[in-house]
């Protein structure tokens, strides 16, 4: 088996293994979107809540009402917080899916460049015997010729 050819099934097992992590990577990504969404909601969530308790507060109302929307807002603002905290690890796990896929990327090129290079190699060698047969085969004819025409 030619080297081009051996290189290429590394090259096909390469160009896989990166399109594992590339699909890795992009749900890495969607999820993270997602869950930023679910933090901007909490966060509009809670700016609502709080314009609603302060509107109350104006219009007179109720101390253990009150109590209990800071108590509310106060459970929000821990659910913000831990969301923010599972976000921010979301968006290290993505950076590093990131990075393991360029590097994988970047491996992948490498032995396809490789691989181009054996085939240009290869492509010569061939030539080059085509070419050596080709001359072998006019000396033949050449000495042919001039053996006939000795001969007459």
């Amino acid at each position: 088996m030619k080297r081009s050819k051996r290189l290429q099934v590394i090259v096909d097992i390469k160009a896989n293994q990166e399109q594992k992590a590339l699909e890795t990577l992009g749900q890495s990504q969607r999820q993270h979107t997602q869950m930023k969404g679910q933090v901007d909601g909490l966060t509009v969530y809670r700016k609502d809540y709080v314009d609603k308790c302060n509107a109350f507060a104006r219009e007179g109302v109720q101390v253990s009402r009150l109590i209990e929307f800071r108590s509310f807002i106060d459970k929000l603002d821990v659910a913000i917080v831990g969301q923010e905290r599972v976000l921010n690890h979301m968006e290290h796990d993505v950076q590093a899916k990131r990075r393991m896929w360029e590097t994988m990327h970047r491996g992948t090129q490498s032995i396809q460049k490789v691989r181009e290079s054996a085939l240009k190699i290869e492509q010569k060698q061939e030539n080059k015997r085509e070419q050596s047969e080709q001359d072998e085969h006019a000396s033949r004819l050449g000495r042919k010729k001039s053996i006939n025409a000795s001969s007459v």
